[in-house]
């Protein structure tokens, strides 16, 4: 499916729909990377809950995580949406997978 971790660094529909578990801080890191990169190019938009979370873009810029990430986007091909969640108080992990 791509890199060592299981997610890519640009996703493409099939690759997507998969779920990828964040078990390290590591993973976290790499997911919330790809994200970033395919926001820029345009592959997915980001689709804001509101909530307790800060804002994707403020994420990213200021490099810290909160106590618990939740973030919805939407691939702007087929429309699917797709969550990034993690609790990195207690380090349970989390996921990026497909929103059914």
């Amino acid at each position: 499916m791509g890199e060592d971790a299981g997610i890519t660094r640009r996703f493409f529909c099939k690759d997507r729909n998969a779920e990828f578990p964040i078990e390290f801080p590591s993973d976290l890191r790499k997911a919330i990377a790809v994200a970033r990169d395919n926001l820029a190019n345009g592959t997915i938009s980001d689709v804001p809950l509101g909530g307790n979370c800060k804002p994707f873009e403020a994420l990213i810029s200021s490099g810290k995580w909160d106590d618990v990430l939740l973030y919805q986007f939407k691939c702007n091909s087929c429309w699917q949406l797709f969550e990034l969640s993690a609790e990195t108080y207690h380090g349970s992990g989390g996921w990026w997978k497909p929103v059914e």
